[in-house]
């Protein structure tokens, strides 16, 4: 079955931003054997909606979203489901609207970032970084 990989980030207006989604798609692409999609909840393209109906005109049949946010807020416990159909509720209001799947299509929805040890490691690298 062909699978996708389409990870989450809030977005943002700043420049200084651009580019960091993708490179970490990149990165986790160049780690598997996947396809791997950004979409944003806000504050850029594609939208989370796009991102995965790219995905479905590519013929992928198995979706996985991946919220890169560390912390289980309102976009991971409640706007992500709703907008995927996994979760009843109101729409929010990005300026798009749920997605729609076809019936052969299988969306997962993948745990948030959360206190990953490895979130650790990075800490210590900036660290040292600084120390230098």
């Amino acid at each position: 079955m062909k699978t996708g990989i389409v990870i989450v980030g809030h977005g943002s207006r700043t420049k200084e931003s651009k580019g960091i989604y993708e490179e970490i798609a990149r990165l986790a692409e160049e780690k598997s054997e996947y396809k791997v999609h950004v979409g944003y909840m806000k504050h850029g393209r594609p939208t989370l909606i796009e991102a995965v109906n790219g995905c479905v005109e590519e013929g992928v049949k198995r979706i996985i979203i991946v919220p890169l946010f560390l912390l289980p807020g309102l976009h991971v416990m409640e706007d992500i489901p709703i907008l995927l159909g996994m979760k009843e509720g109101e729409t929010p209001e990005f300026g798009y609207d749920r997605v729609k799947v076809p019936e052969d299509v299988e969306i997962l929805y993948a745990n948030h970032i959360g206190a990953d040890e490895r979130l650790a490691d990075v800490v210590m690298d900036r660290i040292e970084d600084v120390l230098k």
